[in-house]
């Protein structure tokens, strides 16, 4: 079981090595793709992985982790091939449909298989966070050095960019097929639609620090997600040269993964009430920031934006993952997926609407507020009660 544990490291890293992703909203806008239209193809993305979650998460519980996570990575990689064979806006909703899916099949089957390895392989449950760690690490290492290769190649073509982001994208498939399947440390359920009730129940019901922890991470995956494809936008407004979109993606990824890796060391220097206070406020000084100072300014407030993404993802995601069965991880990941897709398909459209409308200023102001509100009735609580039962097991 030790050797999935690098394996799904490099996973990690080469599922992320997209180097069309640096400049996907250039590209688009050359075969005629506004902001409107962009924006409305993500959301079309998001409700089809939003439909898969639940199935491929529980797909991943009763089938195999590695049955899953091979069939999601291989429909990646041809969905990949196929994209420079496209120049429609129909041409580019096939591709987005067929990588919703792929993305479906992957999402929290590849993080339960690699928690799953580690507890095989007789780790310690306490020290799953930095495990999560050293993976948002090496994606987002993965992410940024795609983005730096991929801000060199498309010097020379999009043609050239495409083609080799096609062939790369099969890389995962071969390493997915090295790894062995953890034996099940459970038993698999028969009646998976009473147990997913029951998963359902624990997660959203009746344990309140679950449910904040869940809805934390809806919340800030979907303002990620959001952000993700706005600072394309808010580089090409700021007139960066598109040779510098792989330079800044790749510094902004960096910052998100070294973040992710320090969050257990912040958690045991500062405490989660100080770190679970930056994972709110970072972002919302990030959308303001960027919104008063469009430029370069503007983009160094980002950072604060990635660093806060960075901790959060680590926090959260692990103290998921401690307070949940083993037998439904990967379907409690997924839900937790697919609810930061049900919430993009509502936020994505309308920033993109906005933007057209009213410019990026307003629109980052407006995230501002609207991800104030959710500090306010999300997190501080989430902080406050894990500071009790902190607390209390202390004592």
């Amino acid at each position: 079981m030790k050797k999935n544990i690098p394996l799904l490291y490099g996973f990690s890293f080469f599922d992320q090595f997209m180097i069309v992703i640096a400049v996907w909203v250039p590209y688009l806008a050359t075969q005629g793709i506004g902001m409107r239209q962009f924006m409305e193809l993500q959301a079309v993305f998001a409700i089809v992985i939003l439909s898969g979650e639940v199935p491929s998460g529980l797909l991943s519980d009763l089938w195999g982790r590695k049955k899953t996570l091979l069939l999601g990575s291989t429909l990646k990689a041809i969905s990949f091939s196929l994209l420079p064979l496209w120049s429609s806006y129909e041409g580019f909703l096939f591709y987005h449909l067929t990588m919703g899916v792929a993305l479906s099949m992957i999402s929290g089957g590849d993080v339960a298989l690699l928690y799953d390895s580690y507890l095989a392989a007789d780790g310690e449950t306490s020290r799953g966070a930095g495990l999560l760690g050293n993976a948002k690490l090496a994606a987002q290492t993965g992410t940024a050095v795609s983005a730096l290769l991929g801000g060199a190649v498309v010097t020379l073509s999009y043609g050239h960019l495409l083609w080799a982001n096609a062939i790369l994208s099969w890389i995962p498939v071969l390493l997915v097929l090295c790894i062995t399947e953890p034996p099940a440390c459970f038993e698999r359920p028969k009646k998976w639609a009473q147990g997913f009730k029951e998963v359902l129940s624990a997660t959203l019901v009746q344990d309140t620090v679950t449910r904040l922890v869940f809805l934390n991470l809806v919340v800030g995956g979907s303002g990620a997600l959001v952000m993700f494809w706005v600072n394309q936008e808010y580089w090409q407004e700021t007139g960066v040269p598109l040779a510098w979109f792989g330079v800044l993606l790749a510094g902004y990824n960096l910052i998100d993964g070294f973040a992710a890796r320090s969050a257990v060391l912040g958690v045991t220097r500062y405490g989660r009430r100080p770190l679970l206070a930056a994972v709110g406020l970072l972002p919302i000084i990030a959308y303001f920031g960027m919104a008063s100072f469009l430029g370069w300014g503007g983009i160094l407030f980002g950072c604060l934006f990635k660093v806060g993404r960075g901790l959060g993802e680590v926090l959260l995601l692990g103290s998921l993952n401690e307070r949940i069965s083993s037998a439904f991880r990967a379907t409690v990941i997924s839900l937790a997926q697919m609810g930061i897709r049900a919430s993009f398909c509502l936020l994505g459209p309308l920033v993109g609407y906005g933007i057209d409308a009213w410019g990026l200023p307003f629109v980052l102001s407006a995230l501002g507020i609207l991800f104030s509100i959710a500090f306010v009735y999300l997190l501080l609580p989430l902080a406050l009660r894990e500071t009790a039962l902190t607390t209390k097991e202390a004592t």
